[in-house]
């Protein structure tokens, strides 16, 4: 019986040995790029102004590909110092850095965005060495279609308060422009609020038109102390009423200062399956705040035509 246990015991050691050799001999060392971000900058062969406003972003993953297939998306850094990720290949092989954002401010909903170009390159990778890509520009998809834009420099504001049911005089307007020291980009449009009860729509004057249900996106900046909901005002036919679609909620972000979002409105505009919307926001002071502010900068609807 001990005679049998021991050759049991010893052919177990022979295969675990055999095996962390095996493990030791497909061990590979990477090699790594550098990658400190991305910027976005004009594309010469875009049929629209791109100053500064414009151009603004908020990208905030690098999606990899090597040889066309995919690796892996990694977080860069927000204070801009540089990530490393290791490429498990060796030699000449081509290299895509995709632009990444959170839609709607959301982690769950991570992707490449499209309406933006990507970086390609072919290195020769070794084992153990570090190639420095720095930062990366890319700029805006020539096909891509800007359909609507607000930047707020030339002091007019294609916004209005919303209808209401039963009324035709809406009063004053609800909101307006501001230029301080902490607007980044000249003017912004602004609406306050200073209790809870305040329930008022700003609404845009002209209807957006779109033909691509799937990849209409809402760029936009914004700084608030309050929450405040963003959505669409339109109908589903010709002879229908119209009606409000809520697309989302964003919370105050004022101690974080300016932030960039990228809202998917497809989806919803897509209950309304009529052409013509309008975009709408909404505060929502829900602690009563006394000097409760929204303020919105540097906005488009961005798609791709059918």
């Amino acid at each position: 019986m001990n005679k049998v246990y021991n050759i049991l015991v010893l052919f177990a050691a022979l295969l675990l040995l055999a095996s962390c050799n095996d493990f030791e001999q497909e061990q590979e060392t990477p090699a790594y790029l550098k990658v400190e971000g991305f910027r976005v900058v004009a594309n010469p062969s875009f049929s629209y102004e791109q100053t500064n406003d414009f151009l603004t972003n908020e990208i905030t993953d690098v999606w990899v590909y090597v040889d066309q297939k995919y690796i892996g998306a990694y977080s860069l850094n927000k204070d801009g110092s540089p990530i490393y990720i290791p490429i498990l290949k060796e030699g000449n092989h081509t290299i895509d850095l995709q632009p990444g954002v959170k839609y709607n401010g959301m982690a769950g909903t991570r992707d490449y965005y499209r309406f933006y170009t990507y970086y390609t390159q072919t290195y020769n990778l070794v084992p153990g060495k570090t190639i420095d890509v720095g930062v990366v520009d890319v700029m805006y998809n020539t096909d891509a279609e800007v359909e609507f834009t607000c930047f707020f420099e030339n002091g007019l504001v294609p916004f209005e308060n919303a209808p209401l049911a039963g009324i035709t005089d809406l009063g004053e307007d609800n909101f307006t422009l501001i230029n301080n020291d902490s607007v980044p980009y000249g003017n912004a449009l602004a609406f306050y609020s200073t209790a809870l009860q305040d329930a008022y729509k700003i609404i845009m004057k002209d209807s957006v038109v779109c033909t691509n249900r799937n990849g209409i996106v809402l760029e936009m900046d914004y700084h608030s102390n309050i929450p405040f909901e963003i959505g669409i005002y339109g109908k589903s036919s010709y002879s229908n009423q119209y009606k409000y679609i809520s697309c989302m909620r964003l919370n105050a972000n004022n101690n974080a200062g300016w932030k960039k979002m990228y809202i998917l409105l497809g989806k919803v505009w897509s209950q309304l399956n009529y052409q013509p919307f309008r975009i709408y926001f909404q505060p929502f002071n829900t602690e009563d705040i006394s000097n409760g502010y929204v303020h919105i900068d540097n906005i488009k609807v961005v798609h791709y035509p059918d």
